[in-house]
């Protein structure tokens, strides 16, 4: 069994990694791409995975292990029990799926612009 916060070091651990906000959560990204993270509610990894059909495989080979809410239904992720998960387990998951990551194409993404200041004129003017 893993607390969060193990888990999270365990996450943090895998080479290339760094720590974000991902819908308003803290989370684990790796190329620029989500990882995983500390479920906020249940007492679990959000993990996501290659695709539904290897979800749903995992959910079927290992139930103790992997399961889902309502919420993850219709996406790639699965929630892995802390309470059945040790660190090596979560280690091959994590450098598992950071493999599959790194070999995708990198995300293009467009430079960020700085915002330029804008400074509010008063309508008011002074008469001499």
């Amino acid at each position: 069994m893993l607390s969060k916060a193990e888990a999270r070091k365990i996450m943090l651990a895998i080479p290339g990694t760094d720590e974000r906000p991902w819908f308003n959560q803290p989370s684990v990204f790796i190329h620029d791409r989500f990882l995983a993270k500390t479920h906020h509610k249940e007492d679990a990894v959000t993990l996501q995975v290659g695709s539904m059909e290897m979800r749903d495989m995992m959910l079927e080979a290992e139930p103790r292990l992997f399961y889902i809410t309502d919420h993850y239904r219709k996406f790639p992720f699965v929630l892995v029990r802390l309470s059945a998960l040790n660190k090596t387990v979560l280690k091959e998951l994590l450098l598992g799926r950071a493999a599959q990551l790194a070999a995708m194409k990198p995300i293009k993404r467009a430079p960020k612009v700085a915002k330029k200041k804008t400074v509010k004129k008063s309508a008011k003017t002074v008469k001499r």
